[in-house]
């Protein structure tokens, strides 16, 4: 994608003379001193803008959020959806909506307006394309009065409305969709409703962490991801001029 070779190319130019340079003197004009400065990328794939800008973030979400109790949780869809979204990447907006919009819906039911921030991930620890939502919601929210409520959120309940909030948005798609290769058997909407409304089964899952004090931990978690690449350079293993890239992961399955 061109978005992709634009970042590498930013990030392999950072702190080059090809980005700029800015000149500076002395403001005695009898002083000889000069000092020069090439610009940094400002791109999420380089790894030192990235650590800055993620550190400047998470300073300036810690001042923002309330201190109350949090929780974190992880939207998923089963692996049937994943090549749709990844020819069809103008639904990621969708997801992240379409999540916060199920907290929402929970804490208005009990009558509280809840704080959530949100941001998508699409890839997994293998760097394989993997769609889904990490959510923080506060556990607890202000009534109309403006007072506070504790209230909790069930599993069971943000599955069903998640799996009926994206089904329904990806009904409403097929004219505007792009159909990709491991999906060629659609051939008209009712085969796509067949494939929305079957796609799945119980592989629709809601991941919900432990409670936390703050959010802090959880601005710290996600602030790694928002600015920074993919991958850090610490788990680059081997590059073989420019035909392999090995590197380690964690495998949280075994």
């Amino acid at each position: 994608r061109d978005i992709e070779v634009e970042s590498v190319t930013k990030m392999l130019a950072c702190g080059t003379s090809i980005l700029g340079v800015k000149h500076y003197t002395c403001g005695n004009h009898s002083c000889p001193h000069v000092k020069y400065l090439c610009n940094t990328c400002s791109c999420r794939a380089c790894p030192s803008c990235g650590k800055k800008a993620t550190d400047q973030w998470i300073a300036n979400q810690q001042h923002r959020l309330p201190e109350c109790t949090w929780q974190h949780l992880v939207f998923t869809l089963p692996d049937t959806l994943w090549p749709l979204f990844f020819h069809n990447r103008h639904w990621l907006d969708a997801l992240c909506r379409l999540a916060v919009d199920n907290l929402l819906y929970a804490g208005r039911r009990r009558g509280v307006e809840v704080g959530v921030f949100c941001a998508i991930h699409t890839y997994g620890r293998r760097l394989n394309w993997h769609p889904h939502i990490h959510v923080s919601v506060t556990l607890g929210g202000i009534d109309d009065a403006g007072v506070w409520k504790d209230l909790s959120f069930h599993p069971s309940a943000l599955r069903r409305r998640w799996m009926w909030n994206v089904r329904q948005y990806l009904l409403s798609q097929w004219e505007h969709t792009t159909v990709p290769p491991e999906n060629a058997h659609l051939q008209s909407e009712n085969d796509w409703r067949h494939l929305v409304l079957n796609a799945g089964g119980q592989h629709w899952h809601i991941h919900l962490s432990k409670k936390t004090k703050n959010g802090r931990k959880t601005v710290n978690y996600l602030g790694r991801y928002l600015k920074k690449p993919p991958i850090s350079g610490s788990r680059l293993a081997h590059y073989t001029s420019g035909a392999t890239l090995s590197f380690t992961y964690l495998d949280h399955r075994t």
